[in-house]
């Protein structure tokens, strides 16, 4: 399973893009950068879009996304809760912004989108990856998700989230990466706490809590990162790798990996 880091930001410049993952080609994690990132060929690659939650920086490129392929004939789904599509389709695809691509536009072609809805810790299929949404706090409704190929080899991301990301590191799950939030640095921990993001800080704490109840601790790759404090982030998640002796280091765009 190769999965390719398009964005590792939390906000977005000329070389930084929004927190965003695309597996085998195919499969897009979020989709706040699906479209910016990649060139016409490869969005009409992608077949299927896992979203953690409604916030503009994970949703932006839908539209986008279905208007360069809108000929295509071909159908993208879309998984995501409930409250997650509602938002897409009451601020986006709304006919005042951007059509409704989960409609049929007409000349007999199919709807661009098909919404899914999925709940928090029902695992279903997708392409032939079994995923697992896991219910996770933000300050919408939010999971994060284990993908896992059919080699038995698992990818995840937290999505948006400052509290126990405990459930990533469970055996049953078995993950080999471990994609996390780290928003702030430590100094900004209110301001953290209260957007629900996490700090390298409050990273540590869930790895020690992982690691005095005997879970094993993945590879690890921090993103979702502010941009205009990504050095000091940078200085401390490598202290905090360092401390306990665990592979973790910040995500960047064009990062890929074989899992």
């Amino acid at each position: 399973m190769k999965v390719r880091v398009l964005g590792a930001h939390k906000m977005e410049s000329l070389h930084a893009k929004h927190t965003c993952f695309l597996i085998d080609e195919v499969l897009g994690l979020d989709a706040g950068s699906l479209a910016s990132s990649l060139t016409t060929e490869d969005q009409a690659k992608v077949q299927a879009v896992l979203l953690t939650h409604q916030h503009f920086d994970h949703i932006r490129d839908i539209p986008t996304l279905g208007l360069a392929t809108i000929g295509d004939g071909n159908t993208i789904g879309l998984y995501g809760l409930p409250e997650t599509h509602e938002a897409l389709q009451s601020h986006l695809l709304n006919w005042r912004l951007y059509p409704d691509m989960t409609e049929s536009l007409g000349n007999d072609q199919p709807p661009k989108f098909k919404l899914n809805s999925i709940a928090p810790e029902t695992e279903f299929a997708a392409l032939g990856y079994s995923v697992v949404p896991i219910g996770i706090t933000h300050t919408v409704p939010n999971v994060g998700y284990v993908v896992r190929a059919d080699s038995g080899r698992a990818m995840a991301y937290t999505g948006d989230t400052g509290s126990d990301i405990s459930p990533f590191f469970s055996d049953e799950l078995a993950v080999d990466v471990l994609f996390v939030d780290a928003s702030y640095p430590n100094r900004m921990e209110a301001e953290a706490k209260a957007t629900e993001h996490m700090t390298p800080a409050g990273l540590r704490s869930h790895l020690v809590k992982a690691a005095k109840a005997g879970l094993k601790i993945p590879k690890i790759v921090a993103v979702h990162i502010s941009l205009e404090y990504q050095e000091e982030i940078a200085e401390q998640i490598a202290e905090v790798a360092d401390e306990m002796s665990v592979d973790l280091a910040p995500g960047h765009e064009g990062m890929e990996l074989e899992v």
